[in-house]
């Protein structure tokens, strides 16, 4: 880990540097007693982790986002648990179809919402320290997010929340009750009964505000008479323990995900290990959609090219997109998740050989077959082409033939292959 020189000292700095910089790895912040990760690809966030309650912050999303995680079944590869666990996870739970990548892509949200604004609850008390990791990027197939857009709406909740008169109030605190007998003469006693009932000192405030389905600033306000009443009192609870994850080598046990009591969320899933049964059936293969209709893209910024590329794939049989601006190419390439790209070599702002390099950098763009198009069929384009993970050349002006032998070639050598569980998935990218 490398720290950070650049004059930026404010997190909005740190990001607008790492947007201009397509930046792919990972930001850590560190707070006073707190470190944060922001998790980047080509300058877009993938995920956000850290804080003082990270596993706290996962039973409360399983709660609020995947209640029908009970027993679905997880295999995560030896040495796969790290830092960001989490999102581990929800990649298994999506390619075994156990979620849905709305759900995933909820559950990234809410934690990059909470991250930020902790983070910049923190920046108002004390500087923060910035180091930068330039490490292999994670899987960005479930979404990226715009950093800046995600900072203007964490921004906003905090203002809605200093001018709340709750900037020293941390939503990480948990309530609890002090003077029962004086709180039964201030609340109603339908407020009594409730806040008796949820308000233990065990629940943070965002925990309550999951627990009771309200808004997380409507809950805090309307605790803040008891509290300064001194019959509520905020105070510090540890996190929840870590799930326990099962880190499996070939031949793999099973890994399940089985309801468990957790602290705080009765009747909450954890990953819990199993042993495996002795005689367990092959799990079915799960075809793509595009298996029976291969879906090619063609990323060209000649309106009349794309119209050519479209008229000999779809009398194919293919299925066809066109992406005429270079700069969205990577982000609609994970939306619709081809299963061959056609890639222009010369194109403004950034060329052919930039845009596979960025491809390549996605795991679950490794074994998509790339094929550059070009009418500068020289040698040294074909090097530079095979440096930057190029599968395949293309020669101006296309004609049947040639499209058709490309097109026969590499899809009939990708879908010979096992196929990538994270080409299976029936969601796609969100824009942020």
């Amino acid at each position: 880990m490398i720290t950070n020189n650049l004059a930026a000292n404010k997190l909005s700095d740190q990001l607008t540097n790492l947007i201009q910089n397509q930046f792919t790895g990972r930001l850590d912040i560190q707070g006073v007693i707190t470190t944060w990760s922001l998790y980047f690809c080509l300058g877009r966030l993938v995920w956000a982790s850290g804080g003082c309650h990270l596993n706290r912050r996962w039973y409360r999303h399983l709660r609020q986002y995947l209640g029908q995680v009970t027993s679905d079944d997880i295999r995560l590869r030896e040495g796969d648990v790290a830092q960001h666990w989490e999102y581990l996870v929800l990649i298994v739970l999506v390619k075994r179809q156990k979620i849905t990548g709305e759900q995933a892509v909820a559950v990234i949200k809410s934690a990059v919402s909470e991250v930020l604004f902790d983070i910049l609850q923190q920046e108002e008390k004390a500087p923060l320290a910035f180091h930068i990791d330039q490490q292999q990027p994670l899987d960005a197939s479930l979404t990226l997010i715009n950093p800046e857009k995600a900072l203007s709406e964490a921004q906003q909740m905090w203002e809605n929340w200093t001018k709340a008169g709750l900037a020293n109030i941390s939503p990480n605190l948990a309530p609890v009750i002090k003077q029962a007998e004086e709180l039964k003469e201030l609340a109603s006693p339908k407020v009594y009964e409730t806040l008796i009932k949820v308000v233990d000192g065990k629940r943070t405030l965002r925990d309550l505000s999951v627990f009771i389905k309200q808004d997380l600033l409507t809950v805090t306000r309307s605790l803040i008479p008891y509290i300064r009443k001194k019959v509520v009192s905020l105070t510090e609870i540890p996190d929840l323990p870590k799930p326990n994850l099962t880190m499996v080598a070939p031949p793999p046990p099973t890994a399940r995900v089985e309801t468990v009591t957790t602290p705080n969320f009765p009747g909450q899933t954890a990953i819990q290990p199993t042993s495996p049964p002795k005689s367990s059936p092959p799990a079915p293969t799960t075809q793509h959609p595009s298996l029976t209709r291969p879906l090619v893209a063609y990323v060209e910024d000649s309106v009349l090219d794309c119209q050519i590329m479209e008229g000999l794939v779809s009398k194919a049989g293919y299925g066809f997109v066109s992406i005429k601006d270079s700069i969205q190419a990577l982000p609609i390439l994970l939306e619709r998740k081809p299963d061959l790209i056609f890639l222009d070599l010369v194109m403004p702002v950034a060329n052919g050989y930039e845009i596979c390099a960025q491809i390549r950098r996605i795991s679950s763009f490794k074994n998509i077959p790339v094929i550059i198009v070009t009418g500068n069929d020289g040698i040294v384009d074909r090097v530079r082409a095979k440096l930057v993970g190029a599968s395949d050349f293309l020669s101006k002006p296309v004609g049947e033939q040639k499209v058709l032998a490309v097109l026969q070639k590499n899809l009939n050598t990708a879908t010979s292959l096992s196929p990538n569980e994270s080409q299976t998935q029936t969601f796609g990218y969100q824009p942020s």
